[in-house]
């Protein structure tokens, strides 16, 4: 490499573990390629952040994990660790770049600033859910923060580390997409206009998808749903899913149809959705549909989120978007679920939100605001910006 070139090539080192933050971190990278020619992008991610021109030294992307999930995969975190460390010596990149994901992410922040590398955070730590004391630790870690949550700008502000409000980056991706995605599938499917489809996505990780389809299923059944006037999709995100949600569904005597790859065209065509906390309820609340949110905790899971984890009393993002942008007024059905024994009382909430135009019509109205106060596209051109003036500045 020639002295001229050295002078002039930003080097990023980059950490994206989880299949939504890959696909986060490679519009930004693509925004700021445009913005900084040559930059040299190199670290942890998986096909789109690869394909968005980024030299991927691992991919965490397919062994992913949440909670204590990660136990299963320690030896494989602890080869990320000092492989990343070797890439802060080697590489030598002017700053660190970790994308959501924060209990393994400050992991690398601690590292980058044990070695005098700056670290920005995008899809800033969710400490208003989980741990609010760690505000503190999030501030001295970071040099800067760029915030996905309009509120996140005040929670975080310090007189050190700047923080940037620069909108949801789902918006720009979702309003990419094609029209006519939802009515395409409704039609190879053979669905009709009168028939109500029910979207089920049970989650992006095994433990999730395991948990929850029985409990999908369980309630669907006390539903006691028309098969002439009711058809049930799901989305299995992963091949190996199948058949541990058809004998979720056939335990439950359920006919259903599954689909793989993309669940945004389900997305689109349902009329009702049920889902698993995460980016996926955003992105029906993009679509504006009716949903049930569960996530699914052990007793005192419950306890510790409702006295100590959480200075929101929800844990579902449209809700606690929608919570500011309407007022207060819950945007969509969220539950915790303890056990399925609670499924009984949401069956008619169920119900109400497949059958009843009214309640329809309400959910839909709240989410349009949500989407008019919290979801416009820029975001990644907003991040992008910023971090190239970042960057700059070093």
């Amino acid at each position: 490499m020639s002295t001229e070139k050295a002078e002039t090539t930003t080097r990023l080192l980059v950490s994206a573990v989880e299949p939504s933050a890959d696909l986060h971190l490679a519009h930004l990278l693509e925004e700021l390629s445009g913005l900084r020619p040559g930059i040299e992008c190199r670290g942890f991610g998986g096909e789109r952040v690869r394909a968005a021109g980024c030299t991927v030294d691992a991919d965490p992307t397919s062994y992913s994990s949440v909670g204590f999930g990660f136990l299963k995969s320690i030896g494989r975190y602890f080869n990320l660790l000092k492989q990343f460390d070797r890439l802060l010596r080697e590489f030598e990149p002017a700053a660190v770049l970790l994308v959501d994901a924060p209990a393994f992410n400050f992991l690398l922040a601690r590292l980058a600033r044990w070695r005098g590398v700056p670290v920005v955070y995008y899809i800033c730590p969710q400490i208003w859910a989980w741990a609010p004391w760690r505000r503190r630790k999030v501030l001295r870690y970071t040099d800067l923060l760029l915030s996905i949550i309009p509120f996140e700008k005040e929670l975080y502000s310090n007189d050190r580390v700047p923080v940037h409000y620069v909108g949801h980056p789902i918006a720009d991706e979702l309003s990419a997409l094609a029209p006519g995605l939802g009515e395409e599938l409704r039609s190879s499917l053979g669905i009709s206009q009168q028939e109500k489809l029910i979207g089920i996505f049970p989650g992006s990780r095994r433990a999730e998808v395991e948990g929850l389809s029985t409990s999908f299923f369980n309630l669907l059944a006390q539903m006691k749903l028309d098969p002439d006037r009711h058809r049930i999709v799901v989305s299995a995100l992963r091949e190996d899913f199948r058949e541990l949600i058809e004998d979720a569904a056939a335990s439950h005597g359920l006919k259903i149809e599954l689909i793989g790859g993309d669940c945004r065209p389900l997305m689109k065509a349902c009329d009702l959705a049920l889902v698993a906390s995460g980016t996926a309820s955003l992105e029906l609340a993009w679509f504006e549909k009716p949903m049930l949110v569960f996530y699914k905790v052990s007793g005192l899971g419950y306890w510790l989120f409702k006295n100590f984890f959480s200075v929101t009393p929800w844990f579902t993002l449209p809700n606690i978007l929608g919570s500011a942008a309407n007022g207060g007024e819950v945007t969509v059905f969220e539950k915790l679920l303890r056990r399925d024994e609670e499924l009984e009382e949401i069956a008619p909430v169920a119900i109400g939100l497949l059958e009843d135009e009214l309640k329809q019509g309400e959910v839909i109205d709240r989410l349009q605001k949500l989407k008019a106060a919290c979801m416009m596209p820029g975001a990644n051109a907003k991040a992008a910006a910023v971090l190239n003036d970042f960057l700059s500045s070093l």
